[in-house]
């Protein structure tokens, strides 16, 4: 009788010890998790944001870029496009040509190329960061059924509303920001991403930088965080809808 409760309360303990070592691991997750979706987002985000063809047709059109340069829309989205296609190919230099009449001619001055160089870094960094970030938090949720069964929607409820609040503090510290001195901020960025001054261009003659002014940025940084905090609304509809389909 004895070895029997000896038994009985060595497998208690156990079952409490793994009940324990789940609780630290589901709230470990839930910790990763929170940290993990808004990089995820704001980098997928800026990614697909780069990459798409409606934001420099409005940034043409909102900042008069036509008249500015002198270059037709149909010009200015060719030079998107070859900006794009670099930022995901091998090259090294971006030899952005714009046909003029009969002659194709180079519109960006050294200065500007290798600045770019400096820029398809950043942009392939965030490209990837994304994808592995992506793969992480696919294989943090593969886990999570596994091991919490149903009780992953507890979790992801309780996660996401954690990082809802960080994230949305950060975009009303940094959209504040931004709304009073956005050139400030734009500076500094710079500063933290580059370790060179070659951002540091003329606007009356570096077609790159009239091509893309601060106002280019400054909306396509409010694009990024309203289709951030859209993001976060499509994951709690359908963490709810998929706890709903499982009761």
């Amino acid at each position: 009788m004895t070895s029997i409760l000896t038994i009985m309360s060595a497998n208690t303990q156990q079952q409490q010890k793994h009940s324990k070592t789940i609780l630290t691991l589901t709230s470990v997750g839930m910790v990763v998790f929170a940290i993990v979706l808004p990089l995820f987002l704001i980098l997928f985000n800026t990614s697909y944001i780069t990459n798409s063809e409606w934001l420099y047709d409005y940034g043409w059109w909102r900042n008069d870029i036509s008249y500015k340069t002198g270059l037709t829309v149909d010009q200015l989205n060719n030079g998107a496009d070859q900006i794009k296609e670099y930022f995901n190919n091998d090259e090294e230099f971006l030899d952005l040509r714009v046909r003029f009449e009969s002659t194709e001619v180079s519109l960006y001055r050294e200065r500007e190329i290798l600045h770019m160089v400096d820029v398809k870094a950043l942009m392939q960094a965030v490209f990837k960061v994304s994808i592995w970030s992506g793969i992480f938090l696919a294989i943090l949720l593969t886990t999570g059924f596994f091991v919490l069964k149903r009780n992953i929607f507890t979790a992801l409820k309780k996660s996401l509303k954690w990082s809802a609040i960080g994230i949305g503090t950060f975009i009303l510290i940094f959209g504040g920001i931004a709304l009073v001195n956005f050139g400030w901020l734009f500076t500094q960025f710079h500063f933290l991403s580059f370790a060179n001054d070659l951002w540091m261009l003329d606007p009356r003659s570096d077609y790159l930088i009239i091509m893309f002014p601060q106002q280019f940025f400054f909306e396509a940084s409010l694009f990024i965080a309203l289709l951030t905090i859209i993001d976060y609304m499509l994951i709690a509809i359908a963490i709810h809808f998929a706890n709903k389909q499982l009761l």
